[in-house]
């Protein structure tokens, strides 16, 4: 049977829904973190994107259509909690960024508060956007907000830099910072729930890359957990994690968050991540997103989930196909195309490895 050949039989919620609870599925879904993407399927600029709830809710409702991806997802990304906060970011024609940080002393954090989704920086941007794809799209497809988690957020507030030396030089500080931004997502990932979205957490900062696992357990495991438990409190399942970079050293911390799934970089191997942890969470990723899907060919981009797919098909709580971290603005549309693509060729349930014509992988 051919790509052409194949119809689809689910739709994108059905999808997901059957691969977290271990069911059978027409063909494995596909997760990419579509965003600021989005701008260009609509021809839009990303500041236009970017602060307009009707731009975001049409820009991922256009690539949900054109792409055939299982996910839409309406921010608020990395920046949108410590832009709530009080830092202050730049729109330019690409990825948003913080120009001014919220807090240069610490003074500074006595005179923040937890922000409210309802009307604090986009926060409502963002929940409005959600609304409108969920009444515009209904049951069709999973609507998620991704959003930084605790360690990624204070850094956002503080300046990375300056924020991984309060973790030696002033960790009562750093514990501080934290404790704003725990809460600040708590509650937004509330507000989310009540407009029909689910949470996806993203923690780039607090990255084997980045911190030691000695610091990663002290500042970011604890923070982790406790949002994680308190969106499976709220909203009846936890949420995804992901952290970008080598987390080799942390995937078994990761797992005992609590989370449902696990996002990995395309710099972890994903048999060693089954090996490690797919008897605990379901797996997502990691085909790479720059050297593949941006620089890459249809023909790499199909190479390269079917090594994904050759790895961790029969993790045993379940495998999602998607991409090591956030698809970069400006992919060729006919990459993102191929890796859809690629899950109905080759992802038809159920699994066969010998579909992948890899079989040498585990």
């Amino acid at each position: 049977m051919t790509a052409e050949l194949f119809k689809e039989t689910m739709t994108s919620k059905e999808r997901i829904v059957a691969a977290v609870t271990g069911k059978p599925y027409d063909r494995i879904p596909v997760n990419l973190l579509i965003s600021d993407h989005a701008a260009r399927v609509i021809g839009v600029s990303v500041g236009e994107y970017n602060n307009s709830a009707r731009l975001m809710a049409e820009g991922q409702i256009a690539a949900w259509r054109k792409y055939g991806a299982d996910n839409i997802n309406t921010g608020p990304g990395l920046t949108g909690i410590p832009e709530a906060i009080g830092s202050r970011l730049a729109f330019p024609d690409s990825s948003p960024y913080i120009a001014e940080y919220a807090v240069n002393d610490e003074a500074d954090l006595d005179r923040l508060k937890v922000p409210d989704p309802e009307r604090d920086g986009r926060l409502p941007l963002f929940l409005e956007a959600a609304a409108i794809v969920l009444k515009e799209i209904g049951d069709q497809a999973p609507v998620n907000m991704t959003t930084s988690a605790p360690f990624t957020a204070a850094a956002g507030i503080r300046g990375t830099d300056r924020f991984l030396r309060d973790l030696r030089k002033n960790p009562q500080f750093a514990h501080r910072l934290l404790r704003l931004t725990t809460d600040a997502i708590i509650r937004f990932a509330k507000a989310a729930f009540g407009a029909g979205a689910r949470i996806g957490l993203a923690d780039p900062t607090s990255s084997g890359t980045m911190i030691s696992t000695r610091h990663y357990l002290q500042f970011a495991f604890p923070y982790q957990k406790e949002v994680i438990s308190a969106i499976a409190e709220t909203t009846g399942a936890p949420p995804s994690l992901h952290i970008c970079g080598n987390t080799s050293k942390i995937l078994g911390e990761m797992a005992e968050t609590g989370v449902a799934i696990l996002s990995l970089d395309d710099s972890i191997d994903l048999a060693e991540a089954k090996a490690q942890v797919g008897g605990r969470v379901l797996l997502l990723g990691n085909v790479r997103p720059v050297a593949v899907m941006y620089l890459g060919k249809p023909d790499d981009v199909v190479a390269n989930a079917k090594e994904c797919l050759a790895k961790a098909w029969n993790a045993p709580k379940g495998y999602i196909l998607g991409l090591g971290c956030g698809l970069p603005i400006d992919t060729p549309p006919e990459n993102i195309h191929a890796l859809v693509g690629a899950a109905r060729e080759f992802g038809r349930w159920p699994l066969d490895p010998a579909r992948f014509a890899l079989s040498h992988a585990a």
